[in-house]
């Protein structure tokens, strides 16, 4: 059978496309790098030693928000920071979750300082802030001026990579059981149990093991699920809040001893903030949580938000008990499951199949 010239014209131009594509084509970003909680800070040692290195260290090294430790000298911060020079700033560090890229030079797109957040540019799920102006001062002032954005851009990132994580082993069993007690669809890590599931009070409890020393010591992560008829936004205040929430642990949570029960550290003050959950109004506590009549205590974070459809506040709290070891990587874990809930209405409004979303998203 003949072959026309079109014919091996097209075939010797596919052979070729194909080749171009495999060879030309963007190879996948690798897997990012680097311990939870980790920012990586690029700059010579001049930069990092004056003015910008004091900004990123004040900013980053904050203390974690309400910890057992924040007041005193072995506080927890917001981020463990390490920095490298340019120089070192190699194939293996260019892949780290969280870097923030110092230039300080005098050229057309320095002429006005500037702090500009990617994502990804490295590797999957990365965050890349550069900051960039002619002085260190200029940029300095530039860093500080959006410090809370970096603050809350980073810790939103870490939780939600906590909840990707989580969300590859989970127990249906117990996360089905919640459904149907509350219509909501919420993350329930695998190695945990119900200590009660109904409307009343929903209790989940995740034991863990954690080797230090010469020991294994135990690390206790727990969730509640409560609701109450919503009355009126005076539902929403602090008082009102921690009130509700020892009523129901002295009644619910019992410690170890006989009479124990949980409550709220009241001799620190427990943060608060208005926040967007979903699009819609909800609050946020950080506490601190004690045994009445027992040794045992921590933190916790809360969320509560309005159930329009069942017309009802409802409250998803999480603690940690882990006195041997830093608390931060248990509560960002603890918040991102905490924040995984979604009232199954959501679900259908956003077709969403799942809680868990890869990271990262950054405008």
């Amino acid at each position: 059978m003949r072959i026309t010239s079109w014919k091996i014209l097209l075939l010797l131009s596919t052979i070729l496309l194909g080749c171009f594509s495999q060879e030309g084509a963007r190879s996948p970003l690798p897997g990012r790098v680097g311990p939870q909680g980790e920012v990586l800070v690029v700059c010579s040692d001049g930069v990092w030693s004056r003015a910008v290195g004091d900004s990123l260290l004040n900013i980053l090294n904050k203390p974690y928000a309400v910890l057992p430790q924040m007041h005193t000298e072995t506080y927890e911060p917001m981020f463990d920071v390490v920095h490298k020079n340019r120089q070192d700033f190699n194939k293996f560090w260019k892949p780290h979750r969280n870097i923030i890229d110092v230039e300080i030079a005098d050229r057309v797109d320095t002429q006005e300082a500037s702090v500009v957040f990617y994502k990804e540019k490295y590797s999957k799920g990365q965050v890349y802030i550069v900051a960039k102006g002619r002085t260190e001062l200029e940029v300095a002032e530039a860093i500080a001026q959006r410090s809370s954005e970096m603050l809350s851009l980073f810790h939103d990132v870490e939780v939600k990579r906590t909840t990707y994580v989580t969300g590859a082993s989970v127990d249906e069993v117990i996360k089905r059981e919640i459904g149907e007690a509350w219509g909501f669809d919420i993350l329930v890590p695998k190695g945990s149990y119900a200590v009660r599931v109904d409307t009343a009070f929903t209790w989940i409890v995740r034991q863990l093991t954690r080797f230090r020393g010469s020991d294994n010591h135990d690390v206790q992560e727990a969730f509640f699920i409560h609701c109450e008829p919503y009355l009126g936004e005076w539902q929403f205040s602090l008082d009102h809040l921690l009130n509700r929430r020892d009523e129901l642990t002295k009644e619910f949570v019992n410690g170890p001893t006989k009479g124990s029960y949980m409550k709220v550290e009241r001799r620190m003050i427990p943060s608060y903030e208005e926040i967007l959950f979903k699009g819609e109004f909800a609050s946020e506590i950080r506490g601190l949580w004690r045994m009445e009549n027992d040794f045992m205590g921590g933190p916790f974070y809360s969320l509560t938000f309005y159930d329009k459809p069942h017309k009802r506040l409802v409250t998803v709290e999480g603690y940690a008990y882990a006195p041997y070891f830093d608390k931060r990587q248990y509560m960002r874990e603890v918040e991102g499951i905490v924040k995984s809930v979604s009232p199954f209405t959501s679900l259908l409004i956003d077709d969403k199949a799942s809680a868990v979303d890869e990271p990262v998203t950054i405008e």
